[in-house]
């Protein structure tokens, strides 16, 4: 630890002498006797009552400017990041001249992107001290981040003119040099650093992370090889060959590289987690486990490891397990980063995806450069529908963590999601490399592969990974979906039967099961009767009671739709399309008011049941009653905020209406799609009020999703092209409108479909 003004033990007894025999209680007598006593703590190594007296001087004087500076690098040294950037920020406010403050504010602010701030404090140094070597590489940095290389160059090499033989900064100039592709120079930079300072493991780490981000893999072995030599009792150079390794996929050199690097340091509990994450990425749980164990016997300090082992209990899926080791370790330390992220990991589980959001934002100010951080914020923000924030957050993780192979599965994820099939491709590709046992990522590409027509490679994919895991119904779905955009009708049935068998109330699978029965001839009540048979296997599933209640409603059996809509409501309450189909069979009917009479009936003596306000509020929209659609809508959600149907239908309903307010659609949208991310119907309103908003990029975004989730929907068809109009996208809406007027379902807005496609095609 470096300390601006060091003093001398034998010169603090006289004045701390002087003081105790005068008695003085003058208070600058006082802040000075508590700032000498903490130096004389400092002397004798211990910083805890030295932070204490410093404490006491600036409680008699907050001004304290030299305390405070003092105070701010014991807590650097502690690790305390946010009270140490507190209070070194302070002592330079109050002590300009006192340029090292100036200095660690202004790395603060740069380390947490206030760029602005950094550079007025690097700027005030350089006024007083034009060739301050530390204000220059500071600045250097800088403008690499503000993505001026040449400003950096600059920098650089007058901090160089000033101190030619200091390593660190002729690593930073090879950093630079990087930067510009300026290869040859960058080497000669970093290599010049080895030379002044052979005995600095991290100038050969620099010269090995260029090697490596060149791909010259054989300089970068050569490197290691010299570390080897060179740092004998360091397990360093091993780990780094670990990574060199499993790059070219060499698993057993690098578990041999391991092994060495624990038999030089055995009990190093560091790594022994540097082992764990080995073993756990290459599926040997036990191992890991053991390991991690390990390092919690041998640590000084064990709570960060309990905090580790949660996040591996976590990300194996053993929930009970992680939430024991994570509440020992906050019970231990309530602001422990590793256990935090945890509980944020527990709270997007759980879809508490706010409440994630806020932990994560927390603990990024003190660590914005930890790359999983950003990855849970970005499951939070891809959980939420906000798909922009998840991307950027994505990249980011990948940014700082390139070799994170969850971070690139969830941009493949992302990115099939928004229709870029090829970027999906190339994400789960990547995390694949890194790690071939991301089921994520390899399921992630097969989708990619099937969503780019490539049918026949996706057939291939889908069969590799059904014979790997042969009761995941994902890839049974979709290897059935392969086969039959190949016509392979019966290999399509064979995959849904597999499904169905698992999971029988699979709606959607089910669906694709009537549809290839329809078009082998199946008339409507053998459709009725295979449904039927099919809800005997799964009896609580409102899906296929929803779509029994259809196939009456073709069938013309009004009555026996509106039994099977009012037992869907049975199962399930929350489903919106039970209560306006059962709305509109009253009303061809006629029996509105009885219905409504019910409904209020049952309101008088349950003034709190949801479903009889979703009835009315059915009643009412089908009727033209919006005004008492929409306050039926808004009991529902006094009673329960949370109401994905009653959130959906009433953002429908404002974003249709005259002068809509299109934030408080997009609110309540966004509730809807958090509650139900799966509902087709949901993700059409939230397209729609995107769409209303001008946000086609993002309405688009939803409404492919639907259509991926229910491509038999003209409706979600026609406001997809819309989206792709918007968007300038013209070729492709005019296509997409095109499929969606070729299905026979009908449609609402089918006329107004039919006008909008001729105008397309006469401009």
């Amino acid at each position: 630890m470096h300390f601006r003004r060091p003093l001398l033990l034998a010169a603090l007894f006289i004045p701390i002498l002087l003081l105790l025999l005068t008695g003085c209680s003058d208070e600058g007598k006082d802040k000075e006797l508590h700032f000498q006593r903490a130096m004389v703590y400092l002397e004798e190594n211990k910083e805890r009552e030295a932070i204490i007296e410093l404490r006491n001087a600036i409680q008699i004087d907050p001004r304290y400017a030299e305390a405070r500076y003092q105070l701010g690098l014991l807590y650097l040294k502690a690790g305390e990041v946010r009270q140490a950037f507190a209070e070194l920020q302070r002592a330079a406010t109050l002590d300009p001249s006192n340029l090292d403050a100036l200095i660690k504010t202004a790395e603060f602010q740069l380390l947490g992107r206030n760029r602005d701030e950094a550079r007025s404090n690097i700027e005030s140094v350089l006024a007083q001290d034009p060739d301050n070597k530390d204000a220059l590489a500071l600045l250097a940095n800088l403008e690499m981040s503000d993505n001026n290389p040449d400003a950096a160059i600059e920098a650089i090499d007058k901090a160089l003119a000033v101190a030619p033989d200091e390593d660190r900064l002729w690593v930073l100039k090879g950093r630079i040099l990087n930067t510009r592709e300026q290869y040859p120079d960058a080497e000669r930079a970093l290599r010049r650093a080895v030379e002044l300072d052979n005995t600095k493991m991290s100038n050969h780490a620099s010269l090995v992370a260029f090697f490596l981000e060149r791909r010259d893999l054989e300089m970068a072995r050569t490197t290691l090889e010299t570390m080897t030599k060179e740092f004998p009792e360091s397990p360093q150079p091993w780990l780094q060959m670990v990574n060199l390794e499993l790059m070219q996929n060499n698993i057993e050199a690098a578990e041999a590289h391991l092994s060495q690097a624990l038999t030089i340091d055995p009990d190093n509990a560091q790594l022994k987690t540097a082992a764990a994450n080995f073993y756990s990425r290459q599926g040997k749980l036990e191992q890991a486990e053991q390991l991690y164990r390990e390092a919690i016997e041998v640590a000084d300090e064990p709570e960060d490891f309990h905090a580790q082992l949660a996040n591996f209990y976590f990300d194996h899926g053993r929930f009970d397990q992680a939430r024991e080791e994570m509440d020992k370790v906050l019970a231990m330390n309530a602001r422990n980063a590793t256990a935090l992220m945890v509980q944020a990991k527990f709270d997007v589980r759980e879809g508490k995806n706010r409440e994630a959001l806020e932990k994560v934002a927390a603990l990024l100010r003190d660590y914005p450069q930890w790359g999983e951080l950003h990855f849970v914020k970005a499951l939070a923000h891809g959980n939420l529908g906000e798909t922009r924030l998840a991307k950027e957050s994505v990249q980011e993780a990948i940014r700082l963590s390139p070799g994170f192979s969850k971070a690139h599965s969830l941009a493949g994820v992302l990115a099939l999601q928004e229709g870029d099939f090829e970027t999906a491709k190339q994400e789960s590709a990547q995390a694949l490399r890194i790690n071939p046992r991301d089921f994520q990522a390899a399921l992630t590409l097969a989708k990619g592969v099937l969503f780019s027509s490539e049918y026949e490679t996706a057939v291939n994919m889908f069969s590799e990974l059904h014979d790997k895991v042969p009761n995941n119904v994902e890839v049974l779905g979709s290897l059935g979906l392969a086969h039959m955009a190949l016509d392979q009708d019966d290999q399509a049935k064979e995959a849904f039967a597999k499904l169905l068998a698992l999971q029988p109330g699979n709606q959607r699978a089910f669906s694709f099961v009537l549809r290839m029965a329809q078009k082998e001839g199946a008339d409507t009540d053998q459709l009725i009767t295979m449904t039927r048979a099919q809800i005997d296997k799964a009896p609580e599933s409102d899906g296929l009671w929803v779509m029994l209640g259809n196939l009456y409603l073709r069938a013309n059996q009004p009555d026996q739709a509106l039994e099977t809509f009012k037992k869907v409501q049975e199962l399930a309450p929350e489903n919106p399309q039970s209560y306006a189909m059962s709305a509109m069979i009253l009303n061809r009917q006629g029996k509105t008011e009885q219905a409504i009479a019910e409904y209020k009936e049952l309101l008088s003596q349950q003034p709190r049941a949801i479903g009889a306000y979703m009835g009315l509020a059915s009643i009412y929209d089908q009727q033209g009653e919006t005004a008492l659609a929409k306050d039926a809508y808004r009991k529902i959600l006094d009673i329960q905020p949370d109401f994905a149907p009653a959130a959906n239908n009433l953002a429908w309903m404002i974003a249709e209406s005259e002068d809509p307010d299109l934030g408080e659609a997009l609110r309540l949208a966004m509730i809807a799609r958090q509650q139900a991310p799966d509902s087709v119907h949901i993700i059409d309103t939230l397209g729609w009020v995107h769409y209303k908003r001008g946000s086609y990029s993002l309405a688009r975004n939803e409404f492919e999703q639907a259509v991926q989730l229910q491509g038999d929907m003209p409706v979600l068809r026609y406001h997809l092209a819309l989206a792709y109009y918007g968007e300038g996208r013209i070729e492709e809406a005019i296509q997409e409108l095109e499929l969606a007027l070729s299905q026979e379902q009908p449609f609402e807005e089918r006329e107004e479909a039919e006008e909008t496609l001729r105008q397309w095609l006469a401009e």
